[in-house]
């Protein structure tokens, strides 16, 4: 897969992650082939339309869960022939959930919303067992960003917080540092 970050793409303003649908439409239309380099063997310029996919992606749009579907653009490498998905940042890659879906779920249970997890899950339209999926995904990958003892110091809800209320750019930054750290996405893993 290609992680698609706006860094690849032609330059465009006010994006942020509120309309995530509309983010992923402004990512596939402005990207720049030219930029992609192939994730397995790293050629430039060696990039070329495929063909695409349906994929469900569940965003959390004023305080309402919607299930979306997507086409999802895939590119062949001349190089070594292997083919890879286009993924912006608001697609958690191998998971149905958005990434603002996830952290609204995670800050929604760390802030007690609602009277139980049960009714939290209700809510969202998930599993009681997929929402602790999440959190435990999320707790292993704040661990794994932060080390052991740092960890200990910043608080779960301090974090999904400050995640919260970054800007789209704080935000992208954060999910690209930790992909280039882990080689895997923040809550990625959790399907």
């Amino acid at each position: 897969m290609i992680r698609l970050f706006s860094q690849l793409c032609k330059c465009f303003k006010q994006i942020s992650f509120k309309n995530e649908i509309t983010t992923f439409d402004k990512y596939v239309s402005s990207v720049n082939i030219d930029a992609l380099v192939c994730p397995f063997c790293g050629a430039k310029h060696a990039l070329s339309s495929f063909a695409s996919y349906k994929r469900h992606l569940v965003t959390y749009d004023n305080n309402t869960a919607q299930d979306n579907i997507l086409t999802i653009l895939r590119y062949i490498c001349s190089s070594c022939g292997r083919t890879h998905a286009l993924l912006p940042s608001v697609i958690v890659p191998y998971m149905s959930f958005s990434f603002k879906f996830t952290v609204s779920l995670i800050h929604d249970y760390l802030v007690h919303k609602y009277h139980s997890v049960e009714a939290m899950c209700e809510h969202y339209g998930i599993a009681i067992s997929t929402f602790y999926r999440i959190l435990r995904k999320f707790k292993e990958h704040k661990q794994v960003w932060f080390g052991l003892l740092e960890d200990k110091l910043i608080s779960n809800l301090s974090f999904v917080q400050h995640i919260i209320n970054s800007s789209f750019d704080e935000t992208e930054n954060f999910i690209i540092k930790f992909f280039n750290q882990n080689g895997s996405s923040f809550f990625q893993g959790t399907s």
